[in-house]
């Protein structure tokens, strides 16, 4: 477990610091939001920055909207069923430096009874820190799907 705390600091302690989230959304890879072009992101933080609704339509062919863009948060509702949020987050290491590391919360939500939320932790830079499943029903067998009826 010291390890990988030491490894998960040691990590984070190479990334930059102090990009806002436009601009850490807009240095996004394209690989790790396949929804939406680069171009898509830029639309919709001029979009937020005019206070104009910003809704894009995306690579499937259906809209996806940035509802809220914050210096250090940002929430995109890409589909009917995915909702995208991020924050930047200071982490503090034993020696009192703040890094800064980006914690991309992606909700998938079918229904009531059927939802998941995965959480990834990225460097500034875009490299991947580490994945956690926080809720997920998606996997749950008919008949405990049928007792919370």
């Amino acid at each position: 477990m010291k390890k990988i705390l030491f490894l998960l600091l040691w990590a984070i302690a190479l990334t930059s610091r102090g990009d806002g989230m436009a601009d850490l959304f807009k240095a996004m890879p394209d690989s790790l939001m396949p929804y939406l072009t680069t171009n898509n992101r830029l639309d919709m933080i001029d979009f937020m920055e005019a206070n104009m609704k910003a809704e894009v339509t995306n690579l499937l062919d259906s809209k996806s909207e940035m509802t809220a863009l914050t210096p250090d948060s940002l929430s995109i509702r890409m589909s009917h069923v995915l909702r995208v949020d991020m924050k930047t987050v200071s982490v503090t290491e034993p020696v009192d430096s703040s890094l800064q590391v980006i914690r991309v919360v992606r909700t998938y939500q079918l229904n009531d009874k059927q939802a998941e939320r995965v959480v990834d932790v990225y460097s500034a830079a875009w490299r991947h820190l580490s994945t956690v499943v926080e809720q997920s029903s998606l996997l749950k067998r008919d008949e405990d799907l049928m007792k919370n009826e």
